[in-house]
Formats: structure tokens, C-alpha cells, sequence
């Protein structure tokens, strides 16, 4: 009998029948009926159906076990993920209310939380099986957007929170003992702390941005919003921090050499930007290591006589000739790029040096700073105090010193003295911090650098002395005064604005800025004349109003003239609508003026939350902002 061929699928029982039925089948001379190779062929229709039969749905059930087990994996490690970001998110929060209450020490135990929770977060998904679920269609994003996220905290974590908290609960400004300079190595450090930070959030924030969260879950893409949320609060506070690292580091010449101008600005006498610079010193530093080269008061300087420095022609219309034949006239244009440039062609071509750095400070910044350092005592035993630092300087001065020269080098000395107090760095470093960014967000403190890549730095802070050259965060305009008299009045000028925005058109807002003028000197003062008008028997004030980037002025009004109010002219100057009042009062007199800023058509969705940026003045101009009724 011929044995049955054996295959991988032989079953003993149906070869024993196969046996039987051969022995049924032979003929007289031992041959088997029919054709053998039709008999193979039927034996492997019946290990097909065999297969089909058993082996198919044993893989699917081990199939279907084999998914369960992974999906059991994954919601496991999902639900882990989610635990580890929920404490990292705990985790945060303590950090920065550690770091507002200024409790150092806790700063390098809470980041330590942080990075065990990211790290525990991150882990599970860096897995072949998470990556798998990635490319799943339906749940595919779900996984990516999670692995995104904790990779994104892990990250920050590591390269950005964990370092800075080690710097941060030691810094300070300390002086090199070899050199007597500051000892800029942590300046150093954190300025590569915030650069990485820059570039981290940047690319993480553009990754987020990319996820699909209309293939996610309610709870997932909650988490996604979340995170692009605080990219993007991040990303627009890092320049900010970058830049003032960079205005420090320029002050202190971390870069090398430098010749540094400080413009003391006098707020008496009204310009854009705050006053003019009527007393200057010239700084120069190198590695930490400042020294006091020269001071000069704006006398100094030659008058009309003009530099050479590029300025568009809208601000030579608005502000006359003056802006570059007069150097008290260079903080006319709320810019304060072209100030600085104005003021380093004066030191180039008749002082004979080349500034690096031009720094604007005024004293109701010195005011602010003087909440830092305490009282600074004068040659002469007399205090200035965060109390009485504005009047001193630009009012009781005047009386004092009835010839402006001198009362130039009671201002000099009194700032210079404040200075050599902030240099002395004995206080604490961080509330300086708080008080700089705050005199830099009232436009009393600016700097620029002549450094392309330095200045590039300050683009989009208020440190920079510039208006914004869009809409979208907020909706920027400007109200801004310049004494024409001749004077140091403006310490008695009170302003006020109401600005009101009309959203009411769909195609575009409206703003209408008025703004009023006033002047109350006491009855019983007797005014120097370096104080009252040299060229008028009133008060001559200008008023630039400026609205939105990319808008048009639609009505210029003057609901009230005092003595006399003259309008014009009107141009587009930094890319804005820009209307010039000239103001005419006398003592108790008030004007009003007006103006009308229409947004470009088309483009409601590009205009931000309405915000009024001003002169510092003496007395601060007050903004009331309203809303037009609709309907």
C-alpha cells in the first residue's frame, strides 16, 4: 500500500481513510482508480478549507488578544501621561508663584518636580507601540498631540526652567574683585538661557499650531489650546526679557568697548518722547567696567545748525526744522530711533566721539528708581528722594538757579548722582528689574544701539521707544505734546484724552481722539524767567495726535480754541494718520482738540484691543477710553 503523502497539514485520521478507501478502489492489477494528481488536488482543497476553517480565526483571535493587550498598554500609559502633565501643570504653577513672591530658594527644588514629572510623561511615548497609534486612523492624531505636548514640557523643562532656576537664586550684580567691573558671567549665562528659550519655544509653538485638533478628542484638544496658549504668552515675553538682557549687557560693554550717551530728558519742557535732553553724560564702558568720560548740557551744543540724518519728510513737516537744528528738538518724533541718531550726529560732529549706545532716561523715571535705592544725597547734603526727586529737578531748580546754565549743572550733578547710586548695585537686583521694565512701559526710559544685531534685540519692546508697526495685538494710538514757548512750563500744563472707539461699522473701526489742555500756575507764584515764555506773552503748545497703522484721518476738529488754535499739517508719518494742533493759552485758559481715525477697509479682524501710548508728562495726561453706542 502506498503511504499518503505527507504535508505540514497531514492529519493521521484522514490519511487512515484514504488508506481504506485505496484498498476499496484497486483493481486485478494493484493500480488505484482515477488520476493521483487529481487526488493531490483534492487534498489540498481540503487543507485550504482547513485553513480557512481553523487557522484564519485563530490568528484573528490572537489578533484580537494581542490589540486588547495593546490597547490595554496604551490607555495605561495615556492615563499616565495624563497624571504626569496634570502635576508638571501643579508644578508650574508653584514655580511662578514662587518666583513672584521672590522665594529664591525654592526655585531649584520646585524644578526639580517639574523635570521628574516630564520626564515621567514623556517616557511612555517614545515606545514602538505609541508610535504605532500615531498612524491610526481616527485616534492616530490624539497619540501625536499627546506625545507633542510631553515632549514640548519635557523640554522647556530641561533646557530652560531647570538651568534658570539655578541662576536665578544667585543672581545679582556683583563687582569683579580683580577689575572693580560688574562680573557679567551670569549676565552671559542668562542671555544663552532666554536665546535657547527663544528658539525652543518658537519651533515648539509652530509644531503645536500644526496639529489637527479637529481630529482630537474634547479633552485632548482642551490640552492643545492650553499649551498654544502659553507658547504664545511665552513668545511674546521672551523679546522683551531678551532685549533688556541686551540693553544691560550693551551698559555694561559685554560686547567690548563702548561710548554710551545718557540723555537726561527734561519733562518741563514737553517734546514727544518726554523733554529734551538737557543734560547728557557720556559713559564709557568695557567688560563690566563703567567709567564717567564727560557731561554736557544741550548749551553745549551749537544752535541751528543742522546735522546730517536721514528723516522723512511727514516729520520734518510735523516738527519742523527744529528736529535736527536743535538739539533739545531731537525727542520730537515718538521714535525714539531717530532721537538717538539725532543725538549721536550731534556728539560725532562736535564733540568728536562716536556713540555706541544713546540711553534716554527722565526723572519720573529717576522717581521710580529712587523707590529701589532709597534717598541720594547731594555734594551739598541735600536728599532726593522717590518723593521729591520730580520737583527738585524740574521746578524748584528754576528758583534756585534763575539762569538756566546753572540750573543745568544742578541737573546734571543731581543725575549723575542718582546714576553713580544705581551703580553701586547695593540693593536688590530683582526689584531694580520691576522698576526698570516699569519705567521702560511708561516710555521714561529707551535706549538704542547702533549695533544692527544689538538693536535688533530691543524690536517689539517698549525699551526700544518705538509704536508698533501693526494692529493685531492692540490697536496703538498716540497723544503727544511739545512746548514751542520757550520754557520750562509745562511742569504747570495738565492734559487729559478721551478716546473712543466705533466698532460699530463692520468694515472697519473708528477712533476719535480728543484730548483737553490747560494751564493753572498759582496765583502767588512769581515765575523765573527761565521758566516762563522768552518768545510769547502765552503758552504756545503742540498736540500730535496719531491713529492706527494703515488708517486715515476723517474729521480734525477744535471744539474749543483757548487764545488761538491752529490745525495742520497732516500727514502719514511712521505709517500712521498724524495730526499737528498748535495751541495757543494763557494762564487758566483750556483748549480742546480733536481728531478722527478711520481703520482701512476690509481689515476689522486685524485691529487689536484699543491702547493710547502719550508723553510722560509732569502731570500725567489722563486717558478715559469709551466705547461708540451702536444703533
Amino acid at each position: 500500500m502506498t503511504q499518503p503523502e505527507l504535508t505540514f497539514d497531514h492529519d493521521p485520521a484522514a490519511a487512515r481513510r484514504e488508506g481504506r478507501d485505496g484498498d476499496r478502489d484497486r483493481d486485478g492489477d494493484g493500480h488505484r482508480d482515477g488520476d493521483e494528481r487529481g487526488t493531490r488536488t483534492a487534498r489540498k482543497r481540503r487543507s485550504r478549507r482547513w485553513i480557512h476553517a481553523i487557522v484564519w480565526p485563530a490568528l484573528a483571535l490572537l489578533l484580537l488578544i494581542g490589540g486588547a493587550i495593546a490597547a490595554w498598554v496604551l490607555y495605561h500609559d495615556a492615563m499616565s501621561v495624563r497624571a504626569d502633565l496634570d502635576e508638571a501643570r501643579t508644578v508650574v504653577v508653584e514655580f511662578q508663584d514662587a518666583a513672584t513672591a521672590r522665594e529664591l530658594d525654592q526655585l531649584q527644588p520646585i524644578a526639580d518636580r517639574l523635570a521628574a514629572s516630564t520626564r515621567s510623561a514623556v517616557e511612555p511615548t517614545q515606545g514602538p507601540l505609541w508610535r504605532v497609534a500615531e498612524v491610526v486612523p481616527v485616534v492616530g492624531e490624539n497619540f501625536r498631540a499627546v506625545r507633542v505636548i510631553a515632549e514640548g514640557v519635557d523640554e522647556i523643562s530641561t533646557e530652560v526652567v531647570n538651568p534658570a532656576a539655578g541662576l536665578v537664586a544667585d543672581f545679582g550684580l556683583r563687582r569683579d574683585p580683580a577689575t572693580g567691573g560688574f562680573d557679567l558671567a551670569p549676565l552671559r549665562e542668562a542671555s544663552d538661557i532666554v536665546a535657547t528659550a527663544d528658539t525652543l519655544v518658537t519651533d515648539l509653538h509652530r509644531e503645536v499650531q500644526g496639529i489637527d485638533t479637529d481630529a482630537t478628542i474634547g479633552q485632548v484638544s482642551a490640552g492643545v489650546e492650553q499649551f498654544d496658549e502659553m507658547l504664545g504668552t511665552a513668545e511674546a515675553a521672551i523679546p522683551q526679557l531678551s532685549g533688556a538682557l541686551a540693553g544691560v549687557g550693551a551698559l555694561l560693554g559685554i560686547d567690548g568697548p563702548k561710548n554710551v550717551v545718557l540723555a537726561f530728558l527734561n519733562n518741563a519742557e514737553a517734546a514727544a518722547l518726554g523733554g529734551g535732553p538737557a543734560a547728557q553724560t557720556l559713559l564709557q564702558v568695557d567688560n563690566g567696567t563703567v567709567t564717567v568720560a564727560r557731561q554736557v548740557s544741550s548749551s553745549d551744543f551749537p544752535y541751528a545748525v543742522p546735522v546730517d540724518v536721514p528723516v522723512d519728510d511727514s516729520a520734518r513737516q510735523l516738527y519742523d526744522s527744529i528736529l535736527t537744528d536743535n538739539i533739545n528738538a531731537a525727542t520730537s518724533r515718538p521714535d525714539f530711533p531717530t532721537s538717538a541718531q539725532i543725538i549721536s550726529a550731534y556728539w560725532q560732529r562736535f564733540m568728536g566721539v562716536t556713540p555706541d549706545v544713546v540711553v534716554s532716561i527722565d526723572p519720573i523715571a529717576l522717581s521710580r528708581l529712587l523707590q529701589v535705592t532709597g534717598p541720594v544725597t547731594l555734594a551739598d547734603g541735600e536728599q532726593l528722594t522717590s518723593d521729591n526727586v520730580v520737583t527738585k529737578l524740574l521746578n524748584e531748580a528754576y528758583f534756585r538757579f534763575p539762569r538756566g546754565a546753572d540750573s543745568d549743572v544742578y541737573f546734571a550733578a543731581a543725575s549723575s548722582a542718582v546714576f553713580d547710586r544705581i551703580m553701586s548695585a547695593d540693593y536688590d537686583a530683582w526689584t531694580m528689574a520691576d522698576a526698570v521694565i516699569d519705567a521702560a512701559n511708561t516710555g521714561t526710559l529707551m535706549m538704542w544701539s547702533a549695533d544692527p544685531a544689538t538693536q535688533a534685540l530691543l524690536d517689539g519692546t517698549r525699551l526700544q521707544g518705538t509704536l508698533p508697526a501693526g494692529n493685531d495685538g492692540s490697536t496703538v494710538l498716540g497723544v503727544y505734546f511739545r512746548d514751542r514757548s520757550s520754557s520750562k512750563i509745562d511742569y504747570y500744563l495738565h492734559t487729559e484724552a478721551t478716546v473712543t472707539t466705533n466698532t460699530c461699522t463692520p468694515d472697519a473701526p473708528s477712533y476719535t481722539v480728543e484730548v483737553r489742555l490747560r494751564f493753572d500756575i498759582p496765583d502767588d507764584v512769581e515765575l523765573p524767567g527761565y521758566v516762563d515764555s522768552n518768545l510769547y506773552d502765552f503758552y504756545r503748545t503742540e498736540v500730535f495726535l496719531y491713529g492706527p497703522v494703515g488708517g486715515t484721518t476723517t474729521a480734525v476738529e477744535v471744539p474749543e480754541a483757548g487764545l488761538e488754535t491752529v490745525t495742520g499739517p497732516s500727514v502719514v508719518d511712521l505709517g500712521r494718520p498724524a495730526e499737528k494742533f498748535t495751541v495757543d493759552l494763557v494762564n487758566g485758559q483750556s483748549a480742546v482738540v480733536r481728531a478722527t481715525f478711520a481703520g482701512a477697509p476690509g481689515t476689522a479682524g486685524e485691529y487689536g484691543p484699543t491702547d493710547v501710548r502719550r508723553t510722560p508728562m509732569i502731570n500725567a495726561t489722563a486717558v478715559r477710553m469709551a466705547e461708540a453706542p451702536c444703533g
